[in-house]
Order: C-alpha cells, then sequence, then structure tokens
C-alpha cells in the first residue's frame, strides 16, 4: 500500500517514513500543502496521513478537491483538543482522526482498522449479466462474451472475472480477491492469483502478451478500467472497437 505522509513536522515525518517503510510500505512525505497536493496528484497514494494544521490552507477543502481527482482513504492527525475539529473532519468524510501524540503501534493499529472497513466495502457480483464495455460476463453459467464471441471460464475463472467487472474502476487488492474468490482471509501464495489472471488474458485479450483488459499493478491487486471508444481505438490501432480496459 502506498501512504502519503503530510506534516509540517519534518522530524515526525522523517521517522514516521522510515518506521513505515521497515513494516513493507511505500511511503512518500510532504511538508507543506503544495507538496502534498503536487505528491498526491502525481503518485496516487492510497491512503494520506495529514496534519490538520497545516499553514494558510483549508485541509478539509484540499481534500475534497484532490479526492475527486485521485480518491484516498485519508486520517488527519492533529496536536489540538477541539472536539469540534474533530467532528467537522469526520463528518466531512475524513475516514480517521488521531491526536497527537501517539505511539507508532497506535497509528498502525488506525491504518489497519481504517483500510479493515474500506475493503468490508467491495461490492460482490450480482447473479445476472454483467457488462462492462465489450465484455459480458454471466456469473452463472461462468461465460464472458467478447465481441460476438462466447468463451466458457472455469468456475473460478468465473468468479474472479465477475469480481473484477462488478468493481470496475476500482481495485481489489490481493486480499480481496483470494478472500472472496476462494473463500479465505488473506492474500497468501500470490502465484494462486497470477495463475488464473494469465489464463484469463488467454481468453479475452487480443494480445496476451500485451493485456489492455487486465493489468497487474504491482503490490496492490487487479482493477478494471472503462476507457472511451476512442482510447481503445488508439491502443489497438483502430482494431477494436470497445470500451474498456482492464489495469491493475
Amino acid at each position: 500500500m502506498k501512504l502519503l505522509v503530510v506534516d509540517s513536522d519534518r522530524n515526525m515525518v522523517e521517522m514516521l517514513t522510515a518506521w513505515l517503510k521497515i513494516l513493507g510500505y511505500q511511503v512518500l512525505s510532504a511538508y507543506s500543502g503544495e507538496q502534498a497536493r503536487n505528491k498526491w496528484l502525481e503518485h496516487k497514494p492510497d491512503f494520506v496521513i495529514l496534519e490538520s494544521a497545516l499553514q494558510d490552507l483549508d485541509v478539509l477543502a484540499m481534500c475534497r478537491d484532490l479526492r475527486s481527482q485521485h480518491d484516498a482513504l485519508v486520517m488527519v492527525i492533529t496536536a489540538g483538543k477541539d472536539v469540534l475539529d474533530e467532528v467537522r473532519c469526520l463528518e466531512s468524510g475524513i475516514d480517521d482522526y488521531l491526536r497527537k501524540p501517539f505511539f507508532p503501534d497506535q497509528l498502525l493499529a488506525h491504518i489497519h482498522a481504517v483500510t479493515r472497513r474500506a475493503r468490508s466495502s467491495l461490492r460482490l457480483p450480482p447473479s445476472s449479466s454483467i457488462n462492462v464495455g465489450p465484455l459480458c460476463i454471466d456469473p452463472l453459467h461462468n461465460t464472458v462474451t467478447v465481441r460476438g464471441k462466447t468463451i466458457r471460464l472455469t468456475p473460478t475463472e468465473g468468479k474472479l472475472l465477475s469480481l473484477l467487472a462488478t468493481n470496475a474502476n476500482d481495485v481489489c487488492t490481493a486480499n480481496q480477491i483470494v478472500s472472496h474468490v476462494w473463500g479465505f482471509g488473506n492474500a497468501g501464495d500470490t502465484v494462486l492469483i497470477k495463475t488464473h489472471i494469465y489464463h484469463l488474458r488467454q481468453k479475452i485479450e487480443p494480445d496476451p502478451a500485451n493485456p489492455r483488459y487486465i493489468l497487474a499493478i504491482p503490490g496492490i491487486g487487479y482493477k478494471l478500467v472503462r476507457r472511451t471508444e476512442e482510447m481503445l481505438d488508439s491502443s489497438f490501432g483502430g482494431s477494436l472497437h470497445s470500451s474498456l480496459a482492464v489495469s491493475s
């Protein structure tokens, strides 16, 4: 998971950045609203830890603006003791609020809690067909129709493709995929996912070696991305007339 830590206290940012990197997170840092804005839009973090009192900045307005361009989970941290500030942040859509000083393990527990809540909101595939661009997935019969051609899928491939299609434009993490497709709660061996993604690509991609429907996002999971017809025509040299691509 990619984190962005924003605080005017450089020592605290450097300490948290080093500690979170040891735990395996990708961590970006910023010390001002301008730096936060630039890194948010350029690097597209999954989770933002943001000081509430950045100088000359309406933090909530900045979050609303940046989330409209790239959504992310947001935790506000503050040295203040104003309860109304906490209420205002949470009512405005901030995912969590933590007061300074805090222990590193306390921060980590909050990160885990927020991400668990976010994962629980994953949409589950319906029993009826799912249409995403040129793909028409039938979860009941484990088939997918691509530009008029019906392809049979294994039950596992059907579950996986249905999950991605139901959550088109949203990232499905490795944990989510394993939990909903195989029925247990952690990512386990990622080869399990990669093998089925490989077979799906062989069946639905025009060029499996250069996938445009199902793309891997290293360290995160898979995502089905909708595209305009013009974008697909550009990608496939005009040979594909559809409106979907998968990224992950």
